[in-house]
């Protein structure tokens, strides 16, 4: 079998350049982490878990601060994913599997799936048709799962339409799983002063430049969920069964807690891999971001209202 390219060397030249304006990312990751936490625990403190619609609305309108660090919120969270996603195509370039034991490698893996949840959780949390609309989808694709589908189901999301569990896991659980897997990757506790306050001053600049905005319970057939949901959005256009989906999912997530267990040749084909499918996802999220219109039809970004 003909090798493949070695594609890290264009990778390294990119982060060579961050490196020499910006601080790392897992340096970033770990300073995010802690302005999504702090500012999560002060909005939290206003949000009504029976009014979840409203409790955000309420905010927004009575109490302008409160307003401005419900947006630090969510730009934080938006940052620390990309962020994310940064490190880990920045470890694989590096063969950054190599400096690591393999148990380490796989608790990094696993801040994968749990960024994700938390990410899917926060909207959901939001409490409009847009966030209903989203946990439909995950119940659709927890419910595909075979024998325990059902059971994962309930233990992540609940029952019915209540968000007792998605409000739990979204502030204790898988919060204090995902900070305690960062901290252990870090082998630090508190961040570095600069990346703290480049992350929080990006995330007040951004905030003060665009609040999240909530989607109102009217009609209207132009459903578009969070950026990084699009790509799945636009999948499930395409395919019929949910599984196929889990599955792949599920092949890409064990691909990637192997790599340290895989032999040389193996590790690099299986990173090229998973390197195509981020990129397709990124696409496919573009797409259904600029392209997609009501009914999820074709239409250009200027026809769109």
């Amino acid at each position: 079998m003909k090798p493949l390219p070695d594609q890290s060397v264009c990778v390294r030249k990119f982060f060579e350049l961050w490196s020499s304006l910006l601080p790392q990312p897992g340096l970033l990751i770990h300073a995010c982490m802690f302005v999504v936490v702090g500012s999560g625990i002060l909005v939290g403190l206003t949000y009504d878990l029976n009014r979840p619609f409203d409790s955000p609305q309420v905010l927004m309108l009575s109490n302008p601060a409160g307003a401005f660090l419900r947006g630090i919120h969510y730009w934080s969270a938006q940052f620390f994913l990309i962020l994310m996603a940064l490190h880990l195509v920045d470890q694989l370039s590096k063969q950054g599997e190599r400096s690591l034991t393999k148990a380490q490698w796989l608790r990094l893996s696993t801040m994968v799936p749990l960024t994700i949840f938390l990410m899917i959780s926060g909207y959901i949390l939001k409490g409009d048709r847009v966030a209903t609309l989203a946990r439909q989808v995950l119940e659709g694709l927890l419910a595909a799962l075979p024998l325990v589908g059902e059971e994962l189901k309930f233990l992540l999301l609940g029952s019915g339409n209540s968000l007792q569990f998605v409000y739990t896991h979204h502030i204790s659980t898988a919060t204090l799983v995902l900070l305690v897997l960062i901290l252990d990757h870090g082998r630090i506790v508190w961040p570095q002063w600069h990346s703290f306050l480049a992350v929080l001053g990006l995330s007040m600049l951004t905030a003060a430049l665009k609040m999240p905005v909530l989607s109102p319970d009217v009609g209207g057939t132009l459903i578009k969920g969070p950026w990084f949901f699009l790509g799945l959005q636009q999948l499930l256009h395409w395919i019929s069964n949910p599984l196929w989906l889990v599955v792949g999912g599920a092949i890409s997530f064990g691909m990637l807690c192997l790599i340290p267990f895989t032999p040389g040749p193996s590790a690099k084909y299986m990173k090229w891999v998973l390197t195509i499918c981020l990129a397709l996802y990124i696409g496919l999220c573009l797409i259904g971001y600029a392209f997609r219109g009501p009914d999820w039809e074709w239409s250009l970004p200027w026809k769109m209202g």
